[in-house]
């Protein structure tokens, strides 16, 4: 006999739920209501689907699934991470997916739990593909906790004045008291360009008296990376300012550097940043500027509780350093940060805390103390000081509109990619399908071509509307005089110089770029006229940095070279409108780049490989150096193939045996279509050996377009046959495999690949 467990449903509810004709009725209303809630995490919509996952919950409290999705969704839109932490919890001991780990590793961390936090961190890790670690930053957050631990050992009581929530569009409109003479503005308020969708939040702080030799400080994507730097501008005279000056690898990181405020005495800049030393989110640093050296002294984490895990940011203290103003998202829902004014005393003792609840307590920041009047909000008189009247700088339009241009170039060459990747290997199942007599096999080659063929469709269309967006910046670009793509504001290291000396080397670099852009062009002739073999130099392979670098206008980073017979691998940088001058590969060699006929596309590389390991062995050393999103591509006899094909390429000609898929090189992240979301059902059971003979009887009552998976496991076979749509197909199924093996089995529901009630799922599909 044939030990299955018991189906938790009985057949007479099944058959119960048959007769709920009212309730069928809406089952297409509940599906739709469940993919939109689906999509809406997809794409970070949390409030709205976590609506619908609380109603869930409410009707299967014991789900793993609704938990996990509730778990998800209230981590980001109440940062109270307790909640979050209860339904992660309970998700966790159930079948959900392992990135399961990492959201409650999350929820621990922001409830300064930063041990349970590692711990699930690690668990994931041991999990998760390297893809999955890249695209959730892992090692970020593991570093991250790793410094909460050492950060919460101490803190400081401070005397909380007030704590107000307030809107995050308009958060800074607060900052308001005594002796602030001046008044922050959205950045790109200042700047009189139209507000970027697509970017952060980001102010700056303008005095009401704006002189010459004025310097402001705000911050602006890096036009590499795409992360947020701080830059400077100082006003040169009543109607011009200098260009941005990066502040420099000691203050900027590869992370975000945001919300800077330099203080009245001239010297002390105090930043938000995701970098340096963090415990998680933005933490607030201050950093001084040595005027006899002319460096920035190493940022200094202000420590807890005026940092947490959450982002805290826009740290503002008076000119006599006796009250300050803090913004946080800790406490406080999404789309709202929670004000906070104190008394930021610097000197007053750290105490050890030694408890959980002493730590909870003091990163609340609540209310304990009372403001003297003399300190207090400005006076009406003093806020009708206004700062309506100053000459905006117009110089900058490239410099913050030119993120947007590369992120969307970048993102649409990525969509390409993948969209050219997934035609080569329809192309593959294809033609496995000319050749494959069984019919069983065929069915399934069939389903999979047509979901590889949706999936080219989804993501052409997302690259195409990338384009599309490309296309409309460079039209913008082209109406206006003052914005041109040529634009190079990304040299740490320079210093400022007069406006005459400005134009000359202007002139200069114009000349350069003209003269290397010409000789890039002569070599892409060059090397299109090339039949013979080119030698391969032994010096080719590898990467090595080199200070300075050794390629300039005179010896330019060669373009369209003949790449070497067989697998070479190389790191991708990036993919520009225009040739870049090779400083800005900071010294990576060797370098080459790629550049299609009728395109004005040039992707960048660095380093040649021959097998995939030396490649990731290197990639890291690429992307310390700045190159956040680079990542390995492949080639054979000099065309740009797959990586996993170039790896199994590898495998034959050399014998170098890969135990795990090459994963992590190809970017396969894509938008949902709702319109492919569907309800999928399967049969399962648990036959022990004696009990195998029968898996040729059920084998003959499958469909060809359905799959039977067998799982050899200890004395037993766990078989498993999928994928149904209909229930009512499944059902039938059902009976007639339980009329062979006498047994009843079990039917689960899954949508998304996520296990759902099926009660629920049999409405939904009625």
């Amino acid at each position: 006999m044939i030990k299955c467990r018991v189906y938790c449903f009985t057949l007479s509810f099944i058959l119960f739920v048959f007769t709920l004709d009212a309730q069928a009725q809406n089952g297409s209303s509940e599906l739709n209501e469940l993919k939109t809630a689906y999509i809406n995490v997809k794409q970070g919509n949390y409030s709205d689907a976590y609506a619908y996952f609380k109603q869930m919950l409410e009707m299967y409290p014991k789900d793993p699934t609704y938990n996990y999705y509730a778990g998800i969704c209230l981590l980001y839109i109440d940062h109270n991470a307790e909640k979050a932490l209860r339904a992660l919890r309970y998700a966790s001991t159930q079948d959900v997916p392992d990135d399961v780990y990492f959201y409650l590793g999350l929820a621990y961390h922001r409830n300064y739990q930063f041990n349970e936090a590692l711990e699930n961190y690690s668990w994931f890790q041991e999990r998760a593909t390297k893809k999955q670690i890249n695209d959730y930053n892992l090692d970020n957050y593991i570093s991250m906790a790793q410094n909460g631990l050492y950060l919460i050992k101490y803190g400081r009581n401070l005397s909380v004045y007030s704590r107000e929530n307030i809107a995050k569009d308009t958060f800074y409109k607060q900052y308001q008291f005594n002796d602030l003479d001046g008044k922050f503005i959205d950045r790109d308020v200042f700047f009189d360009l139209e507000k970027d969708s697509l970017a952060e939040n980001t102010v700056l702080f303008v005095p009401n008296e704006l002189e010459r030799n004025e310097v402001l400080y705000f911050a602006a994507k890096h036009n590499i990376r795409g992360d947020y730097d701080i830059y400077r501008i100082t006003k040169l005279s009543d109607t011009s300012w200098s260009k941005p000056i990066n502040l420099g690898e000691v203050i900027n990181t590869p992370f975000d550097e945001n919300y800077p405020f330099i203080h009245s005495d001239g010297s002390t800049l105090y930043f938000a940043s995701k970098g340096h030393y963090s415990m998680g989110g933005y933490d607030i640093y201050k950093s001084s500027w040595d005027w006899d050296r002319q460096v920035w002294s190493e940022p200094e984490n202000l420590g807890f509780p005026i940092n947490s895990p959450f982002d805290d940011i826009l740290f503002v203290p008076s000119a006599n350093n006796k009250l300050a103003m803090l913004s946080s998202n800790r406490n406080c829902k999404m789309n709202e940060y929670m004000a906070y004014k104190f008394d930021p005393d610097y000197y007053s003792p750290y105490i050890e805390l030694s408890s959980h609840e002493m730590i909870k307590e003091m990163a609340a920041l609540k209310v304990n103390a009372t403001l003297d009047s003399r300190e207090g909000h400005k006076s009406k008189i003093a806020e009708s000081k206004k700062t309506e009247s100053f000459i905006k700088p117009s110089l900058e339009k490239d410099f913050l509109y030119k993120a947007e241009y590369d992120s969307l170039m970048n993102l649409a060459l990525t969509y390409q990619l993948k969209a050219d990747s997934l035609r080569w290997i329809i192309d593959d199942k294809r033609k496995q399908f000319d050749h494959t007599p069984d019919g069983q096999s065929r069915a399934k080659l069939s389903n999979q071509i047509i979901a590889l063929e949706q999936q080219v469709y989804v993501t052409q269309k997302s690259a195409d509307k990338c384009y599309q967006r490309v296309r409309e910046i460079e039209q913008q670009n082209m109406a206006s005089e003052n914005i041109t793509y040529g634009f190079s504001g990304d040299d740490r290291r320079e210093k400022e110089i007069d406006q005459p000396n400005q134009n000359n080397i202007k002139k200069k670099r114009q000349h350069l770029d003209v003269a290397f852009a010409q000789d890039s062009l002569h070599k892409i002739q060059f090397y299109a006229d090339r039949t013979e073999e080119a030698e391969e130099p032994s010096s080719a392979f590898g990467l090595n940095i080199k200070s300075p670098s050794r390629y300039n206008a005179a010896n330019p980073i060669p373009v369209n070279e003949q790449l070497p017979e067989g697998i070479v691998y190389m790191i991708q940088l990036g993919a520009f409108s225009s040739a870049k001058n090779p400083a800005v590969f900071k010294g990576l060699e060797p370098l080459s780049a790629i550049k299609k006929t009728n395109s004005n596309i040039l992707k960048y590389y660095a380093g040649k490989f021959r097998t995939i390991r030396e490649a990731e062995k290197n990639l890291p050393q690429v992307k310390a150096k700045g190159f956040s999103d680079a990542y390995i591509v492949a080639f054979h006899n000099g065309k740009i193939i797959p990586v996993n094909k170039a790896v199994t390429l590898e495998v034959k000609s050399t014998g170098n045996n890969y135990s795990t898929p090459m994963k992590a090189q190809v970017k396969e992240d894509e938008p949902e279509n709702i319109d492919n979301l569907t309800i999928i059902y399967t049969v399962n059971l648990i036959l022990t050996d004696a009990d195998s003979i029968f898996i040729d009887k059920i084998k003959a009552l499958i469909p060809e377009t359905k799959d039977l998976y067998l799982e050899k496991q200890v004395n037993r076979h766990k078989v498993t046959i999928k994928s149904f749509t209909d229930f009512k197909e499944v059902f039938a199924l059902k009976n007639k495999i339980e009329s062979i093996v006498n047994e009843e089995v079990e039917v689960y529901a899954y949508f998304a690949e996520h296990q759902i009630p099926l009660d629920q799922a049999v409405k939904m599909t009625e």
